[in-house]
């Protein structure tokens, strides 16, 4: 296992959410639930000792003393509904982190793979802190898809110039699984992305986040193939 000594993992985590009630406690793998299965996944990346679970549950922290990762205990404004706004969760939590840079992964992301966030982590070394050519990284699908909006569509011609999908212009949607920033630029800037971010392209299995039942339900059934 490489170790990234500047680097501190956050798992931020919600005990409640609005659509799928008690989410990250939910069976996934064995008798493992999806914050110990992210955790698990995490802990092949980098050591336990970087790796933080942030929250204001009694519960969860008992999960992160369990797996024997770090807990950082964080304010019922910044965890219970959406009191807070999401600016001031990202800083209120990335300010607790002890670590020059962080990786800003989610439970609800359950089937990105341990190797793709070793690789994410390297290419943040190489592209971010070394050679500064983009200021951040995030975990992005290639999309190559007829996409529209409400006034029609928005990538391509919906007429007798209809182009093949692989020829559509790269799109890139953000699957939610990770991001990567320093932490001072973070706190100052009030977000974890900058405005030239690596685009770490991840596999489709790794860009379902579950929102609905539906999510978990396909995710689950998914996890034979990852």
């Amino acid at each position: 296992m490489s170790t990234f000594d500047d680097i501190g993992v956050v798992i931020p985590v919600r005990e409640g959410s609005s659509r799928v009630k008690k989410k990250v406690f939910l069976p996934f793998h064995e008798e493992m639930s999806l914050l110990e299965w992210k955790i698990s996944q995490l802990k092949e990346v980098q050591a336990s000792d970087r790796i933080f679970v942030s929250s204001n549950s009694e519960k969860i922290a008992g999960i992160a003393a369990k797996m024997g990762v770090e807990y950082i205990e964080r304010s019922d404004y910044l965890s219970i509904g959406h009191q807070a706004s999401f600016s001031e969760v990202i800083t209120g939590v990335v300010r607790d982190v002890p670590t020059k840079h962080f990786a800003w992964t989610t439970v609800v992301v359950p089937l990105m793979r341990p190797n793709e966030y070793a690789e994410a982590f390297e290419k943040y070394m190489e592209t971010v802190v070394n050679s500064n050519e983009h200021d951040s990284l995030v975990s992005v699908n290639m999309v190559k898809d007829y996409l529209w909006n409400a006034n029609g569509p928005l990538n391509y011609q919906a007429d007798k110039n209809h182009t093949i999908s692989q020829d559509l212009p790269d799109i890139y949607r953000v699957t939610n699984g990770l991001y990567m920033r320093d932490k001072e630029t973070t706190l100052e800037e009030g977000y974890f992305l900058g405005k030239d971010p690596y685009k770490h392209v991840v596999g489709k299995l790794s860009g379902i986040d579950i929102d609905e039942m539906e999510d978990y339900e396909m995710a689950y059934k998914l996890k034979e193939l990852y």
